[in-house]
């Protein structure tokens, strides 16, 4: 009965991940596009705008993945 049993994969929490989980196609297009971006968005202007439409982002999330993205994150 429990031939095979091994512990799920972990799955390291990334908020970034979790926000465009939850936006259609389109705005995680838009998301991505603003996040690799540099020149148009600093992190604390992103995270202004993101916040605004009330999306959970702060500047510090932002300049943290922006700068070292998780190894399967959506923010590269």
């Amino acid at each position: 009965m429990l031939e095979g049993l091994t512990p799920p994969a972990k799955i390291p929490p990334c908020m970034i991940r979790t926000v465009m989980s939850n936006l259609d196609g389109d705005d995680q297009r838009i998301l991505r596009e603003a996040l690799a971006d540099h020149d148009a968005w600093s992190h604390k202007g992103l995270a202004r705008a993101l916040t605004e439409r009330g999306l959970p982002l702060g500047e510090k999330i932002l300049r943290e993945r922006r700068n070292k993205p998780c190894a399967d994150c959506v923010c590269r």
